[in-house]
Formats: structure tokens, sequence, C-alpha cells
């Protein structure tokens, strides 16, 4: 049974079809940025329009974006795209605000990245929306330390473990105390940290969360590949290779473990870069592709998207334009600040085009690990209508088990299933 917003918003949609809100000779945009974006997705904007002679009328919000939207499809004024988290296109096709995209006829959606596709593929098989930027989940190593001690660069779980281990016990600072620690876990269950951070390790031994068909999604957590994920954690944790508040950690907690040099190993994606070559150091850290577990090196993918709204039919053509002009290798080069005057951030982190070469833009080789970890090994969430609920759930339930060194997982983990699918009959989307 869908929410009371996607039922109010789904009536309105039929009186938008009809009566569209905007003129057809200008694009509306919304996106999901603020002004430290601005002249990046501007200069975006007037390239397209000198190339194609249509005109962008462009809207930034990078707060309350879902109300805005919410509020635009309630009085019948619906953008023609909108440029936003990936993670939103559940929400926003259970509103049924999203047209179909058919990405066999995207002109350049053949240079794209195969999981960057994925990630816009709802659990019907069909697409609806088009992805333009990226990011994937790495390991950050002191690479000092792991040098001193004599370690190569870990490549397995149990090289992991060894690791951190060594990290711990065998002053690789050389202070003469035992004052370090091995892997930086942010395992809150504030705001789903701990789920976050899991992700990777469910992915690595070869779980997932949901499962899914036609009719669509069923909790999957109960399984023995979940649970050697769990064990792993907990190993890390019980025997003191984590710091000692992983528990009670988000990633702002985080983070100043790893930078102040209190730990060596951190997950985390690329937008830390240059936070760590300014503390501990360029010279002192390494990233490497997340060492594999019992089935893989898979990690979380996160990115933008851009999505075609309905109801503005006299603009489809302009939108798969602006669409096609984003993906496009010029679009990606742009959006990643080439040729940009001035310091705006850019708005594509890792290129979806597989044509860009992500190294030779950032002229750093650390990029090019996040590119790879990202086509080889990228996984998205899931696409039901809303994660956040899900994702707060198993973070919930993850932290429990996780805070106990005696917990019974199985039936933890059949707990959190039980809970899952509760939410996901709320949500209207659970499998039969």
């Amino acid at each position: 049974m869908r929410t009371k917003l996607a039922v109010c918003l789904s009536l309105s949609l039929s009186s938008i079809v009809a009566s569209p809100a905007f003129s057809a000779d200008t694009l509306n945009v919304w996106a999901r940025y603020g002004n430290n974006e601005r002249g990046t997705i501007e200069a975006i904007v007037q390239e397209f329009t000198n190339q194609t002679g249509v005109k962008v009328e462009l809207f930034l919000a990078n707060s309350d974006f879902e109300t805005r939207l919410a509020r635009s499809a309630a009085s019948r004024k619906l953008p023609d795209v909108v440029l936003t988290d990936a993670t939103s296109m559940g929400q926003m096709n259970e509103m049924g605000i999203l047209e179909e995209i058919d990405k066999d006829s995207v002109k350049g959606g053949k240079a794209l990245y195969d999981v960057a596709w994925k990630g816009m593929r709802a659990y019907d098989g069909k697409h609806y929306g088009v992805p333009f930027s990226a990011q994937a989940f790495a390991v950050f190593v002191r690479k000092d330390w792991r040098e001193k001690l004599g370690f190569d660069k870990p490549k397995t779980w149990d090289d992991l473990y060894k690791l951190a281990k060594a990290f711990t016990e065998m002053d690789p600072n050389s202070s003469g105390k035992a004052d370090t620690y091995g892997y930086v876990m942010p395992l809150s269950s504030t705001r789903g940290y701990a789920s976050w951070f899991m992700s990777d390790l469910i992915w690595q031994a070869g779980g997932t969360f949901l499962s899914s068909n036609e009719n669509g999604f069923k909790a999957s957590l109960a399984t023995p590949e979940v649970e050697s994920a769990m064990l792993f954690a907990q190993k890390m944790v019980c025997e003191g290779y984590a710091q000692p508040a992983a528990i009670t950690s988000t990633t702002g907690d985080a983070t100043p473990v790893f930078n102040s040099g209190q730990a060596g190993i951190y997950r985390s994606g690329p937008y830390h870069l240059s936070s760590f070559y300014n503390e501990p150091g360029k010279d002192k850290i390494e990233v490497i592709i997340p060492p594999t577990g019992k089935m893989s090196s898979a990690s979380l993918a996160e990115g933008t998207a851009a999505f075609i709204l309905a109801g503005n039919e006299g603009t489809r053509e302009s939108s798969d334009k602006f669409l096609e002009f984003l993906i496009s290798e010029q679009g990606q080069r742009m959006g990643m600040g080439v040729g940009v005057e001035g310091d705006s951030l850019p708005v594509v982190r890792l290129s979806v085009n597989k044509n860009i070469n992500t190294e030779k833009i950032y002229n750093d080789s650390n990029w090019n690990t996040f590119s790879q970890q990202y086509a080889e090994g990228g996984v998205y969430f899931p696409a039901v209508p809303n994660w956040k609920p899900i994702r707060q759930i198993t973070s919930d339930g993850f932290n429990r088990i996780l805070s106990s060194c005696s917990t019974d997982i199985t039936d933890s983990l059949k707990d959190i299933d039980t809970a899952v699918n509760s939410e996901l009959s709320r949500q209207g989307v659970l499998a039969k």
C-alpha cells in the first residue's frame, strides 16, 4: 500500500499531463547542488544551449530537495529534468512522476559503464534515469606503516585482519606506546551508518540485503554469507583491532581517527583524498581495491542521475538531448571541471563514461583506483521506493549484533529480515 503522499502525487500527475506547467521552448532543470557547484553546472548548461539552441532555466537547491519536488508536483509545476541522487529513483518512481528511459535509444548510452545502467534499473526491469556521476568506495591504508612492518598490500579478508592486528600490536608509529589501531569502523546506528559500512562486507561475502523478482523485494539477510560478514566485523571489534569507539562512531567521528594517525585502515570514497593528502600526508597513504571476501571485492556505488519527469511531453526531445549531452565526453569532462573557469566544485566525481580517463584528468593514480573499483566492483543499493527506513532498520540490527561478542547472529538476522519485510510491505513492494 502506497503512502498518502505518493497517492496524492499520483492523482496530481493526471492533471499535470493534461496541462504542462512550462513552455516547450525552455527546458526547466532542477539540480541538487548549491553555490559551490553553481559555476560548473551553469557552464554545462550554457554549452548545451550554445550547441542546441535550447534555452535552460536552472534551479539549484541543496536542501529540502525532495520536499520542494513534492510541492512542485502537488501544484502541477513539475520541472522537465531533475538532477539528484540516484537513490531517489525508487521514491520518485513510486510517486509516478518519472518517464521511462529506453537506454538502447540514448545517444552515447553504450559508452556508459554497465554498473551505471544497473543502478538505474528498477525491479520491473525498466530504466527511469540516466547516470552521469558516480563514486565507489575503496580502502585507505597507511603505506608507511605497512612497509615499515614488512607487510604486502592486503588482498583478502585474512590479509586485512592480519594487517589490522599488526597495526594495533606492532607499534607502527614507533611511539613505544600501545596507541594505534587497525581498522577504523563507523558502526553507529545513527543515520544508518552501520548498514552503510557493512554493505561492502556483505556483498564481498556473497550476501545481499534484498532478493527481487517481477513482483517486488524480500529481505535476504539471514544467510550464511551475511553471517560471515558479521563475524568478520565482530572479530575486528571484539579482538580490539578496530578503534575503541567503533560501535558509536559515525564517519564524523571515524575520519579524524585516520587523519590523526590513530589507526591505519579506513574504507571511504574519493572525496577524502585531498583531506588525507594534507593529513597524514600523500606520501604516507595508499588507496587499494577492497580486499576480497569469500565472493568478491565489491563495494558500495553511489552517484547522481538525470531524470525526465512526466507531464512535459512538449519538451521530451530537448530533455533527451540534455541528458545525452551530460553523458557525452564533453559533458563529462566539463562536469569534472575541465574548461570551467573559477573555483567551482565538479559535479562529476567519477565519470560514468568508459572513454574518460579519470587518472589523466585529475593527474592522480589514486583516482584511477576508485574508477576501477566502480567499474568492476561497484554495487548500488536496491531501488526500492524509499531505502532510508530500510537502511535504518538494518543499521539498528547490525549495531546490536556488533555491540556484543556473544550475539546469536543467525537469530538476529532473522529478526532484521522480519522488520525489513514489514517495511517493504508498507511501501507496497513486498514480493509474494
